[in-house]
């Protein structure tokens, strides 16, 4: 037996069920979306380092000629990796500017090395508070004292700006300025 009317009132009702169920899939297919674009990049670390240059004790060497010493201590802050950063020195006065990493070591630096290390296994590169690094430079001595870095020279008595990179996300972890003397 049919009802009158009834099979007039079945349609209404699926038609809103099916807009319930569109409405729900776009948000969620919004939400999704959307959530792609939230901050999921990685942080770069943050520290606080003191920087020193040692221009008074030569380091010599048996086959490579003497070096000056930069000093990188870690006083504070998140812990970073010597394989993932870079540092840039910049002379203000001439606008001269390098920048180093490990792999560096041997062509534009003599050295980037990790020392007093705090980290599990002898060969971790992770720089915690407390630690030290330091990039060792050719000495220059044209008429006065400097550090070479490649082919340029950063001289004693004259600001020398220093910048320390994460390289795996290009931000600065640290940076300052020394005027050693």
């Amino acid at each position: 037996m049919v009802y009158p009317g009834r099979d007039q009132a079945v349609s209404p009702v699926v038609g809103v069920m099916l807009m319930l169920a569109i409405t729900v899939m776009l948000a969620a297919i919004a939400s999704a979306f959307a959530g792609g674009f939230s901050d999921t990049t990685e942080k770069s670390p943050q520290s606080s380092l003191s920087v020193t240059a040692n221009f008074h004790d030569k380091i010599h060497t048996n086959s490579n000629g003497d070096y000056y010493r930069i000093y990188f201590d870690h006083t504070g802050g998140d812990p970073f990796s010597l394989s993932s950063v870079k540092v840039v020195f910049r002379s203000d006065e001439t606008e001269n500017k390098t920048q180093l990493t490990r792999q560096d070591r041997g062509t534009l630096c003599q050295n980037f090395t990790l020392m007093g290390s705090t980290g599990p296994a002898y060969n971790d590169t992770t720089v915690r508070a407390g630690d030290r690094f330091f990039i060792d430079g050719q000495v220059n001595t044209d008429g006065d004292t400097g550090i070479q870095f490649g082919n340029v020279v950063f001289w004693k008595n004259k600001e020398l700006t220093w910048m320390v990179i994460d390289t795996r996300t290009s931000k600065t972890i640290a940076m300052g300025s020394l005027f050693p003397q």
